[in-house]
């Protein structure tokens, strides 16, 4: 599976300019609104220092990361979900990521346009939130309507997912985000299937000016909007040739430490997949070592299946040997002597860092 991250936000907030320092790629980036018009997508690597090492051990011809996607999508303006600006076309775009990353322009410069005229978060965040919220709710009561003229569904009862998507409307209707929302594993694996916007996690990048004090600011914003400050990233995209960025490692911590040191992308990539809890495995031979990214508590069949539906349908065992075993002893005929290989079956829940080779027969 490929993860897919979208930059979403209001127009001209820096969406295009973060895209293309991560994406090392050069889309449009001007100081007007709906510059970009069609999405622009970056293939990024995501890189693991560990798999140079795996691939020195056992002198692999070729090093293959990990990849995820990054979507640049148009800016959303208010009435998006009715058709205003570029509309629904690309809050369709939106339902195929995983994470939703928005953008959000805290500094104040009279030579970059505000499409509202002036610089407002806690507005602007309401106006794009409002917006997905509007598209959710749109949606349930279309699933709702399906439901109750349509005959029994073959897989859940059809009043159990119109009580459930009820539920959602109420809590939509309140102004809560579905992601805030307590449900069972059956009830989010249903709602999964419908890509609601306000389901998917959803990170705060905030473009600020690089000598501010990043703590009383980022104090402020979350606490106006009433924000998780672990989901708050501050970067500064004013200077073109910095983007100053950090994550808040201490969510116990009274007073919150804001340094915006220089990140490279590698770091930043990684901060995403560690929001959305991925994993990384590896598989090692002469001629590849391989990193694969994958959620966490995964079981080694559904694994073997991301790698090929030939690993998950012919399935026999799964040879794991941990990272730091292999690091520390190097030599494959030492960890099979010392007994560090393990043979594992499909309901094996991969660790990080697990070295795997699927045996299969189909």
């Amino acid at each position: 599976m490929v993860y897919k991250f979208g930059l979403i936000g209001l127009p001209n907030v820096g969406k295009s300019a973060l895209f293309n320092k991560i994406t090392k790629l050069n889309i449009p980036s001007k100081n007007f609104p709906f510059c970009t018009i069609e999405p622009n997508i970056g293939v990024v690597s995501v890189f693991d220092s560990r798999l140079k090492k795996l691939a020195d051990c056992v002198s692999a011809i070729n090093i293959v990361y990990s990849t995820v996607v990054l979507i640049d999508i148009a800016g959303l303006v208010q009435g998006a979900s009715t058709g205003e600006g570029l509309g629904n076309k690309f809050l369709e775009k939106i339902k195929e990521c995983h994470a939703l990353i928005q953008v959000v322009r805290l500094f104040d410069n009279n030579d970059i346009i505000h499409v509202y005229g002036n610089v407002n978060p806690s507005r602007d965040i309401d106006i794009i939130n409002t917006e997905l919220l509007l598209s959710d709710l749109d949606l349930c009561e279309k699933i709702v309507q399906r439901y109750i003229t349509s005959g029994k569904n073959k897989e859940f009862d059809n009043n159990f997912i119109i009580n459930l998507v009820r539920r959602c409307i109420c809590k939509l209707q309140s102004g809560i985000s579905l992601r805030n929302v307590i449900f069972t594993t059956e009830e989010l694996n249903i709602l999964k299937k419908y890509q609601f916007l306000t389901l998917k996690p959803m990170i705060y990048v905030l473009n600020m000016m690089n000598h501010i004090d990043s703590s009383i600011y980022i104090d402020k914003f979350c606490k106006d909007n009433h924000i998780d400050v672990s989901t708050v990233f501050p970067i500064s995209l004013y200077n073109e040739n910095k983007i100053m960025l950090n994550n808040i490692n201490n969510k116990s911590s009274n007073k919150n430490n804001f340094h915006c040191n220089s990140l490279d992308n590698n770091k930043f990539i990684k901060k995403l997949c560690d929001f959305l809890y991925l994993k990384t495995f590896f598989t090692a031979g002469p001629k590849e070592a391989r990193s694969w990214i994958f959620q966490a508590e995964k079981t080694a069949i559904q694994i073997a299946d991301l790698i090929h539906s030939d690993f998950s349908k012919g399935f026999i065992r799964a040879q794991v040997i941990s990272y730091n075993d292999f690091i520390n002893h190097r030599n494959i005929n030492e960890i099979k002597r010392l007994g560090k290989i393990r043979s594992e079956g499909k309901k094996y829940v991969i660790q990080d860092g697990d070295i795997i080779n699927f045996l299969f027969n189909v």
